[in-house]
Order: C-alpha cells, then sequence, then structure tokens
C-alpha cells in the first residue's frame, strides 16, 4: 500500500511531511532526521489502518455495485447542475468549474475525508458561493445514496462569512444617469430607481403591463410566477409618467436591454459604477434603495411588501434596515387623539 505521507527539509531547518491526499505540509518540530523518519514512519502506520478497512470495505461494495466504488465528485456535479432553470444552471456551472473545486472533482466519493471539504473551503478563492455549492453537492450525494454517511456533520461545517447588502444613494444614482449616454440603459436605470423592481422584470415590462385608463403598471416577479405569486399593482405617479413619456410607445420598454443575459446587464453596471468611483454597487441595489425609501417616506409595510413581493418579514426588514425614519413629537400624537375623541363625542349628540 502506498505511503500517504512523504518527508522533506526546507533549507536546512526542520522537517516537514506533506499528504500526498490533501497537499498539505506539517512541521516536524526537529532538525533530527532519525526522530523526523521516526515520525514519519509513525504518520504512515496511523493512516495504513483505515485505508486498510476501507480497501476491505470496497472489495465488498465492489460485488454489490462497482458504480459505488468508482464514483467521483464530478459525478455529482454533473447529475446536480442538470436541475433548474437555465440561469441556475449556469451558476452552478461556474461555480463548479472555479479552482476551489478542482481538487475535488476527481475525488472518489468514498475516499473523501473532511479534511478534503475543508481544503475546498479554505482555499484563498472560496467565497459563500463555494460553501453553498459544496454543501449541495455533499447532501446531493447523500439524497442519492452514493455517499453511505456523511463526510462532515452539520456541526462541523464552518459558518458562512455574511455579506452586507447596500442600497445604491440618490447621490449614486445620479451621478450614474448624468454620465449614461445610452437612452435607453438610462431610462433603464431611472424606472429601477422609481420602482424597486428586479432587473428581470423591469427589462422585460411592455405597454401590456400598463393600464392606461385606471393609470397603474403591473409587476409580476419572474421568480414566483409559476407559483401564482409576485404580483403587484403600482399607480404611475408623475415621475414614472415622465419615464414613460420617453419610452418606445408600443411593445417592449427596452427592445435591446430585454436581449441581455442577467449577467450581461449586471457587468455594464458594474462598469459604469467602477468609471465613477462607485464601490459595493449592483443592480438588485435598487430593490434596497426602493425599499429604504419606502420606509422614510412612512409608507405601510405590508403595501412595501407586496410591492416587492417579500414573503418574509424579515427579509423586507432586511432590505429597509438602513433607512433614516423620523419621529413625529408626542404633542402631534396628543392632538391627533384629542381631536378623534372630539369628533367621536360630537357623533353621538
Amino acid at each position: 500500500m502506498l505511503e500517504r505521507y512523504r518527508l522533506y527539509r526546507r533549507n536546512g531547518d526542520h522537517y516537514y511531511i506533506k499528504d500526498k491526499t490533501t497537499g498539505r505540509a506539517e512541521s516536524l518540530g526537529t532538525t533530527d532526521r532519525v526522530a523526523a523518519k521516526q515520525l514519519l514512519t509513525a504518520k504512515n502506520q496511523a493512516a495504513a489502518q483505515p485505508q486498510l478497512n476501507r480497501s476491505m470495505a470496497k472489495a465488498y461494495l465492489l460485488a454489490k455495485s462497482p458504480d459505488l466504488v468508482t464514483r467521483t465528485w464530478a459525478d455529482v456535479m454533473e447529475h446536480y447542475v442538470k436541475s433548474g432553470v437555465e440561469s441556475t444552471r449556469d451558476r452552478k456551472e461556474r461555480a463548479f468549474r472555479s479552482r476551489p473545486f478542482a481538487m475535488l472533482r476527481t475525488m472518489p466519493l468514498l475516499d473523501t475525508e473532511s479534511i478534503h471539504l475543508l481544503t475546498v473551503l479554505e482555499h484563498k478563492q472560496a467565497g459563500n458561493s463555494t460553501h453553498h455549492y459544496l454543501r449541495r453537492i455533499h447532501n446531493y450525494a447523500l439524497h442519492l445514496g452514493w455517499l453511505l454517511t456523511p463526510v462532515m456533520a452539520e456541526a462541523a461545517w464552518p459558518p458562512l462569512r455574511k455579506k452586507s447588502f447596500t442600497a445604491i444613494t440618490a447621490d449614486e444614482h445620479q451621478k450614474i444617469i448624468d454620465r449614461e449616454q445610452n437612452v435607453e440603459r438610462k431610462l433603464f436605470y431611472e424606472l429601477l430607481w422609481e420602482t424597486g423592481g428586479s432587473q428581470s422584470d423591469i427589462a422585460n415590462l411592455s405597454w401590456n403591463n400598463v393600464d392606461r385608463e385606471n393609470g397603474v403598471i403591473f409587476f409580476q416577479r419572474k421568480k414566483l410566477v409559476n407559483r401564482g405569486e409576485g404580483s403587484s399593482c403600482l399607480h404611475i405617479g408623475p415621475r414614472i409618467s415622465a419615464i414613460l413619456d420617453q419610452l418606445p410607445q408600443f411593445g417592449y420598454f427596452f427592445p435591446k436591454i430585454r436581449l441581455e443575459e442577467p449577467k450581461h446587464r449586471a457587468a455594464e453596471f458594474k462598469r459604469r459604477c467602477r468609471t465613477l468611483k462607485i464601490g459595493g454597487r449592483v443592480l438588485h441595489s435598487y430593490r434596497y434603495a426602493w425599499a429604504q425609501r419606502a420606509r422614510t417616506a412612512g409608507m405601510p409595510e405590508r403595501d412595501a411588501m407586496n410591492h416587492l413581493g417579500h414573503k418574509s418579514r424579515a427579509i423586507h426588514i432586511a432590505y429597509g434596515k438602513g433607512a433614516m425614519t423620523t419621529t413625529l413629537p408626542i404633542e402631534y400624537y396628543e392632538e391627533e387623539k384629542k381631536k378623534s375623541i372630539l369628533q367621536f363625542a360630537q357623533s353621538k349628540t
């Protein structure tokens, strides 16, 4: 059986051992070659017994199902990316092509240990996306029966690094509008600011979504449409009306932008922000901005939630938590209460 660890020395300093499986190096804390070899032998012997047990288990499994022994994580990834809509499949494929997943692809499922998963998570290019998809394919392999037991227990997974999502400010939005030379894209950003819609929902709006007689515009949350949810009806105010007057007066509002991939629209916006030295903003920042503006203006929370398509109050609060709210003085409420009591008393006489 091949030895798992090999011995080496760095520039006459301490001896080190390197794990051939994970590529990790570990100092033995000694400059004595004899002592280093003894420690190397002990390490290899400690690793040999589990490998022998695993080899015996493989022999039994091979008789039952040869595929269980030969399947790798690449097989799991290949099956996992087949589910979901096209944009979701594209994100999965990009994630699995990234460097953190490179060493895991050829790893047989039955040879996987927790150290292998942790190595992926600790890669310098690993982020929350890596963490998310690694857990997904781990659980997916369990559900398929390709993993006999979990490689890591739930409590052993490191916590996610939380991202702070920020809204685009009015000044930043105005800078983007002033710099943008493409009229269609400028109006697209302006309508995002006024409606708080997602980029895909706004890009696919047409005059079929407008009720001119009643002065309203209908929104259909694309991600919720299959469940019959996500509809919103927004009254057209002066600012939205001014934007609509500049758009094509038939068909789709944004005929060219509508044909772009969401990732391309996002990349174009990111380039515009970079030229203006605006950091930490994405197209989704317009939805955060609308939620915060609605809260600052005193819009009822339920109305704002319905419009944005939020089913969870916790999510909606997270969107609007950066808003600056104003509290009226106590005497205002005292006077309003006196007026209500007086009106009630007069209605009884």
